[in-house]
């Protein structure tokens, strides 16, 4: 086997969203988080949580208003912190990485744009993810890649985000975000 290829299918429920599928040689996978009420509240903490046999436990939580994000991130694998670092300010694509750290590993994780895909990287190991049509015509699903050299703990890491808001890591974000300031006048505070 030189590669690792596997569709995660979207779903929800009255109670939950997410995303599930088999991974070879990994079983059976589900990633997903409790459905809430409509609100424009980002203040809400929202858990997103990865399941599988033979997969590391994964959990990660963050602020916002109706998925998780990346505001406030924490993730636990396997009941240890992994590391979170993303230049905000970065306007440059390559600039725009999330960095992942997780014992003696670190990552780099990319967009490739907004709902169409990711790749995360550490020396020697790639886990791509496309977003496509599902092979039942319904939705987009999550079509992965990953090198065969790729473990349970790679992909864990690689497929927690795929049910994560990552349009922050994208130039288009940057472009709102200068746009957003130059037109939002900013408010001064009255001196005493």
């Amino acid at each position: 086997m030189s590669e690792i290829k596997f569709e995660l299918k979207p779903f929800t429920t009255k109670q939950e969203s997410g995303r599930k599928g088999l991974v070879e040689p990994y079983g059976e996978v589900s990633l997903g988080y409790a459905r809430k009420k409509w609100s424009t509240s980002t203040a809400n903490p929202i858990e997103l949580r990865l399941h599988g046999a033979n997969m590391p436990d994964a959990t990660y939580t963050s602020l916002g208003a109706h998925r998780p994000t990346l505001k406030n991130p924490h993730l636990l694998l396997d009941s240890t912190p992994v590391e979170l670092s993303f230049k905000s300010r970065a306007f440059r694509k390559k600039d725009r990485v999330l960095r992942l750290s997780w014992l003696d590993r670190t990552y780099d994780y990319t967009v490739t744009g907004v709902n169409k895909g990711s790749v995360l990287r550490r020396p020697g190991v790639e886990v791509s993810i496309d977003r496509k049509k599902n092979s039942s015509g319904k939705g987009l699903s999550s079509w992965g890649t990953a090198t065969r050299e790729s473990d349970a703990i790679d992909l864990a890491l690689a497929i927690i985000f795929e049910e994560v808001d990552t349009m922050d890591l994208t130039t288009y974000a940057a472009t709102l975000e200068v746009i957003n300031k130059a037109i939002t006048p900013r408010r001064h505070e009255p001196m005493d």
